[in-house]
């Protein structure tokens, strides 16, 4: 079928949006044709001379009558008879006449066989659809054109276009990209031909779509498909536009960068064909990230650490062709605040500080809101999370919601206890903790504080904890069921290995320990781990030295290729803000919170090689902490179920020992008895009895 001047490429794309308004709301009535003038220079006579001039002056109103005349006379040959119903059926449709139209379009199906399969034959069948109020046919048309694998690639490519289009329109945009995710994996062989093809007329349908509708389709990308079709042409047409703005170029050569390092792209010349015009008109953009880190004085040696794993993920983009550009500003130089001030806009992003009193400082000059600042910290004490700045960092529920969670929901216990030093970080942890284990439907049903400067008064506070009397002599002292099963003692390794052991004097071996992330460092320089105490103990941490995940793994091989040696917490904090700052969304230059919580959904895709964070809808973050237990070797994962079966064990050994515990003393007493009775037969019964009953338990573990 001839494609008619009226039906250029552009005016093709856009018809069917065009033709829906009125189909749907109501309803212009179209023009009626009427017969051409014979006095206007036409032979009346010549019908077929007549119909080829109205049709080649795009005067549809004359051609559809001629047409129809032409028809309606016969003896026409099979080919001349497709060719009037083909201008019959274009005709009528821009004329309105829907009914007609469609009624064209089978009859020439039937004299073509193969029309069918044109586009030009089912873009006007589409729109005569719509004419005659049968929208929602329409789109089942064009999707039944998508799916079927027997049409020609070209029907396709065009009625998925055309659908996903509809779809945006009508504010379908997760609708819309999956039309389209269908038909980029439906691409015929050679696959990469195709779907460049595709890629490209993508693009070049969103050049066109207002800015509304792009912003509308860039919040819906999914953060684990944000580098595959069709999201990766979204973001490109997001940088093109980006780039157009002096003052937005630096994030779209951010974007375009990423781009190219990592979106899927079939035709590689996609990106460089949008990138060069715009490098070429606003140059090679100064900005970057930004980082506040301390690099001298007593914290400097964790500054450096951060600092050795944004090299790697530097180093990392500069191999894979895009550029990570940095700013380090040492947060213990006189002038460090000045020289934050003094930053460019193009250093849209900033990590750090380390130390809470910078991080105030900043608050207070009023730099977080020139840019967003993600801070290295445990919590934001003068600023709200999510809104004025955001944490790179986990937080003191982020270990405890790890730590209830496992002993609720592995070893289903509900009953917990608190040990804790009477200054500001225990009574932080303790209050977060009755909190968390509240909001699990457990209960703290013991509690117990001990000044963290008395070592000698500390073990004062466990016996009240355990419901024990101190006083009493061991020998003497009944056995005690303490309300809990697990305790959580907030303090360092050096403190809990002398507080733990406390429990175990008074006889409690059971429980379930439980210690706060800062075990980890004191494990870590801890050469003699008294494992008896700590067997049953558990404690969370932000970096696992074995972590199989991709992210973990290459930051391991590429320090080793350096010489460089094993990364810990604060190489892998530097390596993934560095990396995770590379790939954010582009944020406008006057950003606001919103625009900073939706970029941050992009986590949820990250490849992280510490534990991952993730941000909810309004900024706040959470660390989804891996669990240790100690080991005379340092640290380990824990596996549940061997926690499980540890203290299942644990129980019962400690169960056999009490009653062993109290057998002997009742034997002792009955050997005593005996002494001062020995014909009182009840006694020797009894004495007999107990005797049997304790040497057939030895022969059962001895078996």
């Amino acid at each position: 079928m001839r494609q008619h001047p009226i039906l250029s490429a552009n005016v093709i794309a856009w018809a069917l949006v065009i033709l829906m308004v009125p189909a749907l709301t109501g309803c212009v009535k179209p023009p009626l044709p009427t017969t051409p003038d014979a006095t206007r220079g036409r032979a009346a006579g010549n019908t077929s001379t007549q119909a080829d001039q109205a049709w080649e002056a795009e005067d549809h109103a004359a051609s559809e009558v001629l047409n129809r005349r032409l028809l309606d006379r016969g003896q026409l040959t099979k080919t001349d008879q497709a060719k009037a119903w083909e201008r019959l059926a274009v005709s009528a449709a821009n004329n309105g006449h829907g009914h007609v139209a469609l009624e064209a379009l089978h009859n020439l199906a039937t004299l073509r066989p193969g029309a069918s399969d044109t586009w030009q034959w089912n873009e006007v069948y589409l729109r005569s659809l719509i004419l005659v109020g049968r929208p929602d046919q329409a789109r089942l048309h064009m999707d039944s054109l998508l799916r079927d694998r027997q049409r020609p690639w070209d029907l396709r490519f065009r009625a998925g276009l055309s659908l996903a289009r509809d779809q945006w329109n009508e504010r379908g945009y997760e609708q819309s990209m999956q039309s389209l995710e269908r038909l980029y994996e439906a691409s015929p062989a050679p696959a990469p031909v195709s779907r460049a093809s595709l890629e490209q007329a993508f693009l070049e349908e969103l050049k066109i779509t207002d800015q509304g509708t792009l912003d509308d389709l860039a919040a819906i990308i999914p953060p684990d498909s944000q580098w595959n079709f069709p999201y990766t042409i979204v973001r490109l047409e997001q940088a093109r536009r980006f780039g157009q703005n002096k003052d937005t170029w630096p994030q779209a050569w951010q974007l375009l960068n990423n781009l190219a390092r990592l979106g899927n792209i079939a035709d590689p010349s996609l990106v460089p064909l949008v990138a060069t015009p715009l490098q070429q008109e606003q140059g090679v953009p100064t900005g970057g990230v930004a980082l506040a880190l301390p690099l001298s004085g007593p914290y400097a040696e964790i500054g450096w650490k951060v600092l050795r794993g944004v090299g790697a993920a530097q180093w990392e983009a500069l191999t894979g062709g895009a550029q990570l550009n940095i700013r380090v500003i040492n947060t213990e130089a006189p002038d460090w605040i000045e020289r934050i001030e003094s930053l460019p806009p193009g250093f849209a992003v900033m990590g750090g500080p380390l130390r809470q009193d910078r991080f105030e400082t900043l608050v207070n000059r009023g730099l977080t809101a020139k840019r967003p600042c993600f801070a290295f910290l445990p919590r934001l004490s003068n600023a709200v999370e999510g809104r004025n700045a955001w944490r790179f960092f986990s937080s003191s529920r982020d270990e405890v919601r790890a730590l209830v969670a496992l002993a609720s929901e592995v070893t289903e216990i509900k009953q917990f206890a608190v040990l804790y030093p009477q200054e500001p970080y225990g009574n932080r942890f303790h209050e977060v903790f009755v909190s968390e284990v509240q909001q699990s439907l457990g209960e703290v049903t013991a509690t117990g504080s001990y000044p963290p400067a008395e070592p000698t008064q500390w073990s004062k506070s466990v016996a009240p904890l355990l419901g024990v009397n101190p006083s009493v002599r061991e020998e003497e002292r009944e056995p005690v069921e303490p309300p809990f099963q697990a305790v959580f003692v907030p303090d360092g390794w050096s403190q809990a290995k002398i507080l733990v052991p406390q429990f175990f004097f008074y006889n409690e071996d059971r429980l379930l320990v439980l210690g706060p992330a800062l075990w980890g460092q004191g494990l870590a320089k801890d050469e003699n781990v008294e494992m008896n105490y700590f067997h049953t103990a558990v404690f969370p941490g932000p970096w696992w030295q074995d972590n199989p995940a991709p992210g973990a793994v290459t930051l391991r091989s590429a320090l080793a290729a350096d010489g460089l040696g094993a990364p810990d917490f604060w190489v892998a904090l530097g390596y993934d803000f560095m990396r995770f700052a590379g790939i954010m969304p582009p944020l406008p230059s006057r950003f606001d919170a919103d625009s900073v919580n939706l970029a941050l959904q992009i986590a949820a895709g990250f490849d992280w090689s510490m534990a991952p964070l993730v941000w909810d809808g309004s900024g706040r973050v959470r660390q989804e902490l891996f669990l240790f237990r100690p080991t005379s070797k340092g640290i380990a994962l824990v596996d549940r179920e061997q926690l499980v079966n540890r203290l299942q064990r644990t129980r019962e050994r400690h169960e056999q020992r009490v009653q062993t515990m109290l057998e002997k003393r009742e034997l002792d007493g009955l050997r005593k008895s005996q002494k001062a009775e020995p014909d009182n037969e009840i006694i020797n019964k009894r004495l007999r009895l107990l005797q049997d009953t304790i040497e057939q338990r030895k022969l059962d573990e001895g078996q």
